[in-house]
């Protein structure tokens, strides 16, 4: 009912919300592993991902765009495929920033989400 409600753009936010809690456990675990002898860092591939939703976008309708996005969120959900090894040791400071970043990311898309509830609450 709530995705009925929302459309396309509640199936946006949920995605958006579960890629940046993937990729929060992917810099924790780059963080817990700082001192690890041979360990490579790990990063989320997932913006290439998105990058066909701009054309989508313009020209599908929600249901095709619905399906790829649930596709996408298979995907995710799944993680392994998204998650690659790069030819570095894990930067401590990096992935400090890259943590803040993704933390405050996050606060960004649940104000935004709050703040559609809102638009729609009034709506209703």
């Amino acid at each position: 009912m709530i995705e009925e409600l929302g459309g396309v753009t509640t199936q946006l936010i949920s995605l958006a919300l579960d890629a940046s809690l993937l990729r929060h456990e992917v810099i924790a675990n780059n963080i817990a592993n700082v001192d690890t002898p041979g360990y490579q860092v790990k990063s989320l591939r997932f913006d290439e991902q998105l990058s066909g939703f701009t054309s989508l976008l313009r020209h599908a309708e929600d249901s095709s765009l619905s399906a790829q996005i649930e596709s996408v969120k298979a995907n995710l959900s799944e993680g392994g495929s998204l998650v690659v090894s790069e030819n570095e040791t894990v930067q401590l400071d990096r992935e400090m920033v890259k943590l803040t970043e993704n933390t405050l990311r996050y606060q960004a898309i649940l104000k935004a989400a709050g703040k559609r509830g809102e638009l729609l609450s009034m709506a209703i």
